[in-house]
This record gives C-alpha cells, structure tokens and sequence, in this order.
C-alpha cells in the first residue's frame, strides 16, 4: 500500500539520511495508523460504504474523495432515484423520496485520492507522526545525568498532535472522535 507522504520529506524533517529503514518503518507505520483511524484506505479504493438512513432526501457521504457510484441499495433493494451533489458528497433522492430512518444505504462506489492528490493536512498529520515514530528523541524535553531520566512533551508519549487529530475528525468514516 501507498505511504501517505513522501520518505524525502521525512528525511528533510527528521535529518536522517534518506536511505535509512527508520524512515520506511516510521512512514508505513504512521500511514497505516492514519489509516485505522479514519476507517478507510484514503487512497483509491473499490468498495461499498455501508450508511444508515436519516429519513430525509439527502444523505451526507462520508469525508472521502468520491471518484464514481456503481450501485445504491436500500435494505438490499436497488436504489436509482438518486443524484450525487459531488462537490458536497451528497446523494439526494428525487423526487421527494427520502433514504428510510435506520435502514442501511449501500453504496458501490470507487473512492479516495490518487497519491499525488494526497491533501496536505492528511500528509502533515502523517509526517509530523512518522518523525515522533522515527526519532522519539526528538520530543525530549529534559533529561539529568546523575541517576539517568529524560523527560518527554505530551506529543512523545501520546502520539498524536493538534494537526493529527484535526486530519483524523476531517477524513474519518463512521463515528468517533481522535483522541
């Protein structure tokens, strides 16, 4: 699978050289933990997202890049009284039908990004997490000779940063907040 930002940058960031494994490790790590987090592969992807109902006409698809829709099924009956509004990801019934309260919405669909159209937000989350992962020294804060302690900031021992989970909330399919 496709690292969600590139190896370069994280040398530049980190300053290690280029071909260090630390880097692949740190960047597969924190782009497969992004991914976790948001529910899905943000790269393109063929699949079917399964929405629940909301009783009215428009039904909000989740925070993905919406690429085509092959199939609609309501309860597992096929659905094709709907439109896309792709520039809000919503699909709307027409006329004056709405998608059923609490019935499942299946949705084939081709979804996500090309990896040259990564968005930044989703990168920087991704490079700022690989660093931590790649050098855990450099979030020390304080460290003592005498009987040997280091002490590091809240981002070193969580993992996670503002922009972390800012990307997270903003690209995550299903409910749940990043924490």
């Amino acid at each position: 699978m496709v690292n969600l930002a590139a190896e370069s940058d994280l040398a530049l960031i980190t300053r290690l050289p280029a071909d260090s494994p630390k880097l692949t490790l740190a960047l597969t790590r924190a782009s497969e933990r992004f991914r976790g987090r948001v529910h899905h592969n943000v790269t393109t992807t063929t699949g079917t997202l399964v929405l629940v109902g909301n009783g009215a006409s428009k039904l909000l698809l989740p925070g993905i890049e919406l690429r085509a829709i092959t199939a609609v099924r309501v309860d597992g009956a096929a659905v094709t009284d709907f439109r896309l509004l792709r520039r809000t990801g919503v699909l709307v019934r027409e006329p004056y039908a709405v998608w059923p309260k609490d019935y499942e919405v299946e949705v084939d669909c081709t979804y996500g990004f090309e990896p040259d159209e990564i968005p930044g937000d989703i990168k920087d989350a991704v490079l700022e997490h690989a660093a931590t992962i790649a050098l855990s020294l450099a979030h020390l804060q304080q460290e003592s000779a005498g009987a040997s302690s280091a002490g590091y900031n809240q981002n070193a021992t969580t993992g996670t940063t503002q922009k972390w989970v800012e990307a997270v909330n903003r690209y995550q399919v299903g409910e749940g907040d990043e924490s």
